[in-house]
């Protein structure tokens, strides 16, 4: 009887042994798939009409997970502009906030479709969505990229890809759900978002290293201005990117329309880079911005950028033309980001 029980309870014990093991495993697992990283940069600015300044910009931290199933997350926080300096008003933090700019969940459905839920940024055009300043080969942004749609949504985007002949297309497929509750600076808040956007890779049945980096993108969106008696706009617009030996080309275009027809604002911007060598590019840009409630800005860019390493890169450039906006004055800029 003694004999009996003693081997129940070892094998109770070994049992709940075993089950703490594959609960720890499993523990341990669930842990792994967080990722964290991020990205920061600095910015010297000497302006045509306003004090020198020193600034950092953003600190970053994006938090992913991935355990390879189905589900998957991305969060990303922002520290916006922690300080500044100038000779006026020396270091100051007043312009300093937190923003959560990415925050959702995405659901693979099948292999040529997904969901996400959540907070994320609009899939207008390239730069909005690739628009953190490592990725990016200037200092400053485009303006019709960010005074004609929103820059994020909440809401839910269906997408995925399907093959067509030797392309690839990407779909998305997006509509808000809750509107956009703080305003960051002088940015524009909008509800009733809804769009798409179709992205034809490789259009020119190219084999190799360029095969994907040849991408014609057509957008659709409409959305009202959150203020009271805001007219529907649509907005239509074109991007592309091409390389080829050392040359990148890449713009967007946008027009946008009231419900009633009325002129709604357009603008455009082209831009190329010419690898130099050493890792050193030339960048030359071309911007337009026509707003129907202020001055038309016609600007050009002319840069220098080094890869310094594969996540930093150093950014001189110089920016003419008319128009003054706060957020991009014109004038000489240096730029630092670093990815990590």
């Amino acid at each position: 009887m003694l004999s009996s029980l003693l081997k129940v309870t070892l094998s109770v014990i070994s049992l709940c042994m075993l089950c703490k093991s594959v609960v720890a495993e499993e523990a341990d697992s669930f842990w792994n798939g967080f990722h964290v990283g991020g990205y920061t940069s600095i910015d010297a600015r000497l302006p045509r009409t306003e004090a020198a300044q020193l600034k950092l910009n953003e600190v970053s931290m994006i938090v992913t997970w991935d355990q390879g199933t189905r589900v998957k997350f991305f969060s990303e926080l922002e520290l916006e502009n922690p300080f500044s300096y100038d000779h006026h008003e020396g270091v100051n933090t007043k312009q300093s906030y937190v923003d959560l700019e990415r925050f959702y969940f995405d659901y693979n459905l099948n292999e040529k479709a997904n969901v996400r839920l959540g907070r994320f940024l609009t899939p207008a055009g390239r730069w909005n969505q690739l628009h953190a300043p490592p990725l990016v080969w200037t200092a400053s942004r485009p303006l019709v990229t960010t005074r004609l749609f929103p820059s994020s949504i909440n809401g839910a985007m269906l997408f995925g890809s399907l093959p067509i002949s030797h392309m690839d297309m990407e779909y998305q497929v997006y509509a808000e759900a809750l509107k956009d509750q703080r305003q960051d600076g002088d940015e524009i808040l909008h509800r009733e978002v809804r769009g798409a956007r179709l992205a034809f890779n490789n259009i020119l049945g190219l084999s190799g290293s360029n095969a994907g980096l040849n991408t014609l993108g057509l957008n659709v969106m409409s959305y009202q201005k959150d203020l009271h008696g805001s007219p529907t706009y649509h907005l239509y617009g074109l991007d592309f990117l091409l390389e080829f030996n050392r040359w990148e080309f890449s713009g967007e275009v946008y027009e946008r329309k009231t419900t009633g027809g009325d002129d709604g604002g357009s603008g455009a911007y082209l831009q190329s880079a010419y690898s130099l060598g050493s890792e050193w590019y030339w960048i030359t840009r071309l911007e337009t911005l026509h707003e129907v409630d202020s001055k038309n800005a016609d600007r050009w860019v002319l840069g220098l950028t080094k890869r310094v390493k594969p996540n930093q890169l150093l950014k001189f450039e110089f920016i003419g033309g008319s128009g003054e906006y706060e957020d991009v004055p014109r004038g000489f800029v240096t730029s630092f980001a670093v990815m990590f």
